[in-house]
C-alpha cells in the first residue's frame, strides 16, 4: 500500500474506529522502551492496513467454548490473546452507546430501525449497523455454550447488560455475570481507594488480566430468579420514553436529553473567561466529558452544543458538519432552565 491509498485509507475511516486505532498505538508505543518489542505495534498496523484478513468471527468461524459479551471499545480481546484464550473464548463487542437514545423493543428490527434513525438524526458520525452485527454474532451461539456478560457501574454498560439479558430470555445458555468495577475494588484495593475506573475500557490491559482469570475461577451462573429480576429492570428503563441515561446512587436513571445542559454552558463561561472571541467546541466538548464520571460520549454532548447554538445560546463561526470545524462563544440568551447568561 502506497502512501497515497494510506491517505485515503485514513480519511475514509470512521471517527471512533480512528480513535481505537489511535489509542492502542500510542499506548503500544508508550511500552515498547520497556518491553523492546515492537510486535503489537505491527500487528495493528496489519489489522488496519489489511482489515479483509480479520473479520468479526461468528461462533461457527472457531472452536469456542464460551462467549464473553463487552461493551464499548473491544479492550478485552487483547487480554484474553496475552493468555492463550484466544481459540476458545469467543468475545462480542457492543460498541453502541446505550446511555443514548430510544432503546424500547430494541431485540425488534422496528425498534432497531428507531433507534438508527435518532442516532442519524442527532449525532454527526454514527454507525447504526453496529448492533445488528453484533446481534447477529450472539445468535449463533449454541445454548450449550455458556456467556459471560461484562459490564461496570455505569449507565452504558448498565443498560447493556440488562439488554443482553432481555435479548437471550428465552435460550438456555447458562449467564455469568462479571462486574468489572467491583472485581477491580476486590482485587486492587489500594488503587480502587485513589482511582475507581468508571468504565471496563479505562482498566489496564495488566489489570484486565487479573480479573479475567479472577472470573473464569470464581464465577456462579445467574438463577433464574436473578434473570427474571434483571428482564423486569430492561423493561422498565426501555418503556422510558427519555433518551438519556445516567448513573445515579448505583442505578440507571432516565433524564432529559438536556439534562447536562446548565453544565455545558457553565465550562463555556469558564473557558471563555473574561476573553473575547471565539473558543473551539472541540476544546469545550473535551473539557465537558472530562469532568464528568457519566458515560455518554463526546458526541452526545456536541449534539446538544448544536442544541443550544440552534437556541440562540451560543454564536458560532465556522461550519457544523464536525465538532473540529467551528467554535463557539456565548451570546445573551435565556436556556430552558430560565437562566441568563452573559458574555463577560
Amino acid at each position: 500500500m502506497d502512501i497515497i491509498q494510506l491517505k485515503k485509507r485514513v480519511k475514509d475511516l470512521p471517527e471512533r474506529e480512528a480513535k481505537s486505532y489511535l489509542f492502542q498505538i500510542l499506548l503500544r508505543i508508550r511500552t515498547l522502551e520497556e518491553n523492546k518489542d515492537a510486535k503489537d505495534l505491527m500487528d495493528i498496523y496489519n489489522h488496519f492496513i489489511h482489515p479483509e484478513n480479520h473479520e468479526e468471527m461468528t461462533f461457527e468461524k472457531g472452536n469456542y467454548k464460551r462467549v464473553t459479551v463487552i461493551f464499548g471499545d473491544p479492550v478485552l480481546r487483547q487480554a484474553v490473546k496475552e493468555l492463550n484464550f484466544q481459540e476458545e473464548d469467543l468475545i462480542i463487542a457492543f460498541q453502541d452507546q446505550f446511555a443514548v437514545g430510544p432503546i424500547k423493543n430494541l431485540e425488534t428490527m422496528d425498534g432497531q430501525k428507531e433507534r438508527s434513525q435518532w442516532l442519524r438524526d442527532s449525532f454527526q458520525d454514527s454507525d447504526t449497523e453496529e448492533i445488528e452485527k453484533a446481534l447477529a454474532q450472539l445468535s449463533s451461539i449454541p445454548e450449550n455454550v455458556p456467556i459471560t456478560i461484562w459490564m461496570s457501574e455505569n449507565a452504558q454498560e448498565e443498560t447493556g447488560f440488562l439488554f443482553i439479558v432481555h435479548f437471550l430470555s428465552n435460550r438456555k445458555n447458562s449467564l455469568y455475570q462479571v462486574n468489572s468495577a467491583a472485581a477491580y475494588k476486590e482485587l486492587f484495593p489500594k488503587k480502587s481507594e485513589k482511582y475507581l475506573p468508571p468504565s471496563t475500557r479505562d482498566i489496564t490491559l495488566e489489570e484486565l488480566k487479573i480479573i479475567y482469570t479472577f472470573s473464569r475461577e470464581n464465577q456462579e451462573a445467574l438463577s433464574d430468579t436473578e434473570r427474571a429480576e434483571l428482564e423486569a429492570q430492561w423493561l422498565s428503563v426501555s418503556n422510558n420514553s427519555a433518551t438519556l441515561r445516567v448513573w445515579e446512587n448505583g442505578e440507571i436513571k432516565c433524564v432529559p436529553d438536556n439534562y447536562f445542559d446548565d453544565f455545558i454552558i457553565e465550562k463555556a463561561r469558564i473557558l471563555l473567561g473574561k476573553q473575547k472571541g471565539y473558543v473551539k467546541s472541540a476544546r469545550l466538548i473535551g473539557e465537558v466529558y472530562g469532568s464528568l464520571s457519566q458515560y455518554a460520549g463526546d458526541n452526545f454532548f456536541e449534539y446538544r452544543l448544536r442544541k443550544l447554538i440552534q437556541q440562540g445560546i451560543f454564536e458560532y463561526e465556522g461550519t457544523l458538519d464536525a465538532m473540529i470545524h467551528y467554535s463557539i462563544k456565548l451570546s445573551e440568551a435565556k436556556n430552558q432552565a430560565g437562566h441568563l447568561y452573559l458574555i463577560e
